[in-house]
């Protein structure tokens, strides 16, 4: 990858939308103008547009959000092109010099002890080679990694520097929510946050401390809504029940952070052990996890966002605008500005 490219693409290939996946399904979306065209015809009885849309509605909604992601990526790469030729002009030099004195040349290389953490960290990967073996391998990720956060970090201080404005609008997906839906946050609050998720997706337990910094960050602004999403992994529905169970005692979202923060491997006798650990009612919990009193609201929730087009977890809504995977929490933040800047005008 060349230093302009990088620079151009910031944290994508680090940071990119990453998640768990399931097999691809379906998703409401406004009907065109001429939703009433017949497009179709069985033996006299005539087919709409809109008809077409309702049975394809998922399909109409990603595409909607591909096409926004590569228009948003395309912007993105054009505003750092215009502020890297800005920047080097100014100082009287070539980008590549610009982004070797301001990029390359502020990224340091990982030091014995880094690598050496690194290699006991990862030592199962390692396949039985040495640290001397793969010492080299590290240095060279460890410093593509640093390139890609400093490239990113020069951006944002260009970005400040020159205000930069977007008004690319975002496609939105209206969400019909259940009042029995888990939230946190005042109802009022002028953001709503929508996540679904599955409990055994490991992208999750990532996004799990960007949503508590998040939330730190904007205090009474924010109001979150979990709504579960089965993967159909072996504990996905079991987990899910044992949060609701939670729940029944007041405890949903002490029990919700734990299963995303906390390793364990889910099963009966782990979520029992979480239960007791905050102090539930072990009989009443037990009780009520070796039931399916809440199957169908989980399988209700999954169904809603296979409604909504979604194939990946964690997949978030915020007022509506979709973000998708464990992302960092100034992207977050953006929207969530950009939301609030909206409320007050």
């Amino acid at each position: 990858m060349t230093r302009r490219l990088l620079f151009s693409t910031g944290l994508i290939v680090l940071l990119g939308a990453l998640g768990c996946s399931r097999a691809r399904t379906a998703s409401p979306a406004d009907g065109p103008p001429d939703a009433g065209k017949v497009v179709g015809e069985v033996g006299g009885e005539k087919i709409t547009l809109e008809e077409v849309d309702r049975r394809a509605a998922a399909r109409l909604q990603r595409v909607r959000n591909e096409e926004y992601d590569a228009r948003r990526q395309a912007l993105d790469e054009i505003i750092s092109e215009k502020l890297m030729q800005k920047a080097a002009a100014e100082r009287g030099l070539t980008q590549d010099a610009l982004l070797k004195a301001e990029v390359d040349g502020k990224v340091t290389p990982p030091t014995a002890g880094e690598i050496k953490t690194i290699y006991e960290r990862n030592k199962a990967a390692a396949g039985g080679r040495s640290l001397e073996e793969v010492t080299p391998l590290i240095e060279r990720s460890v410093r593509q990694q640093r390139l890609a956060e400093r490239a990113a970090a020069f951006r944002d201080e260009l970005k400040s520097k020159a205000g930069v404005k977007v008004s690319l609008e975002a496609p939105r997906t209206a969400l019909s929510l259940p009042a029995d839906a888990p939230v946190l946050g005042p109802a009022n609050a002028p953001v709503t946050i929508v996540e679904y998720l599955d409990y055994q997706c490991p992208f999750c337990h990532r996004a799990q401390g960007v949503v508590d910094e998040i939330m730190g960050r904007y205090p009474g602004k924010v109001r979150f809504v979990h709504r579960d999403f089965l993967l159909g992994k072996p504990r996905s529905l079991p987990a899910a029940r044992a949060a609701r169970c939670a729940g029944e005692q007041g405890k949903f979202w002490e029990y919700h952070r734990d299963l995303l923060v906390t390793p364990g491997d889910m099963g009966d006798a782990d979520l029992k052990n979480r239960a007791a650990g905050m102090g539930l009612d072990a009989g009443k919990f037990s009780t009520c996890a070796a039931s399916d009193r809440f199957d169908a609201d989980i399988r209700s929730a999954t169904e809603s966002g296979q409604s909504l087009g979604i194939d990946s977890t964690p997949t978030f809504f915020v007022n509506g605008r979709r973000l998708v995977g464990a992302l960092p929490a100034d992207q977050f933040a953006e929207v969530i500005e950009d939301e609030l800047s909206r409320n007050k005008s």
